[in-house]
């Protein structure tokens, strides 16, 4: 990572999709045997803000699908440090619909767990995957339950995550191991298991 400055325009007219794509993906740190790493000579703005490499997975281990109901997640950035030392702590909130035996399990996995999540953002013409976790620092994921208090309610999980970076969102190209098969997060393509 280095200082780059560049032109940052916009042009008149751009398409602007906001939020995030439904399904996210997640594993637990432990379950990764090697990390994708910040571009040690970027040339470009592109480059300064994504990660190179693949995960690779431990043996038997991949990372999980995680639902979250559309429009009601997100993830953000803020600067967090001093002067001189200044780091991003990524955030993310996503939503489960349901509290069932599942779902509450998953909630005790994840509330002390050290997970690494690569978030999908909708965009017209490009694909856009983030990580929220990396290899140097841990990740926080709070899990919060509700019943609804009327009928048609909102309920479930929200899931609350945050990690500090190199850099704010960074921007996740490589491939994932899944349980069924590999997304190819460059060009969104999944190829089913053989």
């Amino acid at each position: 990572m280095a200082g780059i400055f560049e032109d940052l325009g916009w042009a008149d007219g751009q398409i602007n999709p906001s939020g995030i794509k439904n399904e996210i993906f997640w594993a637990p740190k432990t379950s990764i045997a090697t990390f994708p790493q910040p571009n040690a000579a970027p040339a470009n703005g592109d480059e300064n803000a994504s990660y190179d490499g693949d995960f690779g997975m431990v043996a038997g281990k991949t990372f999980n699908r995680l639902y979250s109901s559309q429009g009601k997640g997100k993830v953000s950035w803020e600067s967090t440090g001093e002067k001189d030392c200044k780091m991003f702590m990524n955030k993310g909130t996503f939503k489960f619909p349901d509290i069932s035996n599942a779902a509450k399990s998953a909630a005790i996995t994840a509330l002390n767990s050290n997970i690494i999540y690569v978030v999908p953002l909708p965009h017209p013409t490009e694909k856009r995957y983030v990580l929220i976790g990396d290899e140097y620092w841990d990740s926080t994921t709070n899990v919060n339950g509700d019943s609804g208090d009327a009928a048609g309610s909102e309920k479930g999980l929200t899931i609350e995550v945050e990690a500090p970076g190199f850099m704010p969102l960074p921007s996740y190209t490589g491939i994932l191991e899944l349980p069924d098969g590999t997304l190819d997060c460059a060009t969104g393509v999944f190829t089913p298991a053989v």
